[in-house]
């Protein structure tokens, strides 16, 4: 059992990762439709930005993900490592 969940936690990771290809296409159409083009100053924060937002966005998703496979027979297991 326990293989078989970190086999789904793995491949869940795995898909939610974005190629930094792809990541940085999303952060140029959102900052695009934001009204900030690529000749403004601005461009590059709001890009950056955008692309962080997104890789922390994934890494909350998988943290609440593995939090939620903690449990064991309706009980919940503490590992000292993070928070309950």
């Amino acid at each position: 059992m326990k293989r078989i969940i970190a086999a789904v936690c793995a491949s869940m990771a795995l898909c939610g990762c974005a190629s930094p290809e792809s990541l940085q296409l999303q952060a140029v159409n959102h900052c695009q439709e934001v009204g900030i083009t690529q000749n403004d100053p601005q461009f590059y924060t709001c890009a950056r930005s955008y692309a962080l937002q997104q890789r922390e966005d994934v890494l909350n998703e998988n943290y609440r993900i593995q939090a939620e496979t903690r449990f064991h027979d309706g009980v919940r297991r503490r590992n000292h490592s993070m928070p309950p």
